[in-house]
């Protein structure tokens, strides 16, 4: 896989590659049950392994052809994704599941393909 990758690309199942308009991450840190206080009021903290989540930004100026891609990929249960990474400050692969907001999409009689402004996300499964 080529490192020429912008940002602004993530690569599914190291074939499909889609270009975002924007992109953003997520990174929740969520306690166990183990934390808290004990009698003694000494604080415990149990910290979960972390889920990240990232979210793709498409305009309306997003192609047909792509529109049609993100509406393979979503069908998806699980895949690979490899994109940059904020805290790693690198690319990175994850084993991801996707998500996307309802996409609402026309083609006019002279042609022009109008798509609204949608996000994709792409949400942890396996936590490292």
């Amino acid at each position: 896989m080529p490192t020429t990758y912008s940002k602004y690309q993530v690569v599914i199942n190291e074939t499909t590659v889609l270009d975002a308009d924007g992109m953003g991450w997520d990174y929740p840190q969520t306690d166990g049950e183990g934390s808290g206080a004990t009698d003694e009021n000494v604080m415990y903290r149990e910290v979960l392994p972390e889920r990240d989540k990232i979210t793709l930004s498409f305009s309306s100026g997003t192609s047909e052809a792509t529109v049609r891609t993100i509406l393979a990929v979503r069908k998806l249960s699980s895949c690979t994704v490899n994109f940059y990474d904020l805290r790693a400050g690198a690319r990175v692969t994850k084993t991801m599941y996707p998500v996307s907001d309802e996409i609402k999409a026309k083609s006019l009689v002279n042609g022009e393909f109008i798509v609204e402004p949608f996000e994709l996300r792409f949400i942890q499964t396996i936590p490292n």
